[in-house]
């Protein structure tokens, strides 16, 4: 057995010092692997954090049997896919909401008393929506969890994910109008009140 493995066996008995090795040995490595993909510093450093976080809690479960390098990298360019994809997605409801409401006239704007009413509106149509569907919706588009891991979150495949996000939006563009939609964007992209 490599002495790479034998230190993962080491971690998987709750070794800390083997978790500290693996980061000192890949951490750099994989920064500059993820950085090539979502070219952003900060991203590419939650993505690499994210990784050795999942690799210590996960430790138990997991069956590396021929190179530890290989399965960091692997989760790495995993994890930068999803955000790609997760990042894609929500650029193209904002763009889609933004062009629906760039026919809006600006005069319309709400209240504080119309915003609220709204909110309350907003948590009575997430809590109507199916069970599976709302806990989705809750994760990918309220909390901005990634795709993946909503999907692991909950045990469904990632395409089940992108299934009922998307019939959460259908059914949201069916309840709310084009004004009320505008306010939405901003409710759950950036206030995230619910």
């Amino acid at each position: 057995m490599s002495e790479e493995l034998s230190l993962f066996r080491n971690m998987q008995q709750g070794d800390v010092s083997a978790l500290e090795y693996f980061f000192q040995e890949y951490a750099d490595l994989l920064y500059y692997r993820a950085l090539g993909y979502v070219h952003h510093s900060q991203v590419a450093e939650d993505v690499v954090q994210e990784v050795f976080i999942r690799f210590w809690d996960n430790r138990a479960k997991l069956d590396i049997s021929v190179s530890v390098a290989a399965y960091l990298t692997r989760s790495v360019v995993n994890g930068c896919r999803n955000y790609l994809e997760h990042r894609s997605v929500r650029n193209r409801y904002e763009q889609e909401f933004q062009s629906e409401n760039s026919e809006i006239d600006e005069g319309e704007e709400f209240d504080s008393e119309e915003l609220e009413s709204l909110r309350k509106r907003l948590r009575a149509f997430v809590d109507s929506l199916p069970e599976k569907c709302r806990e989705i919706f809750i994760l990918a588009c309220v909390e901005g969890l990634k795709y993946r891991e909503v999907a692991e979150r909950l045990d469904v495949s990632v395409n089940t994910v992108k299934t009922q996000v998307k019939s959460a939006y259908a059914k949201l563009r069916f309840d709310f109008d084009l004004k009320e939609r505008e306010y939405i964007v901003i409710l759950l992209f950036f206030e995230q009140l619910l």
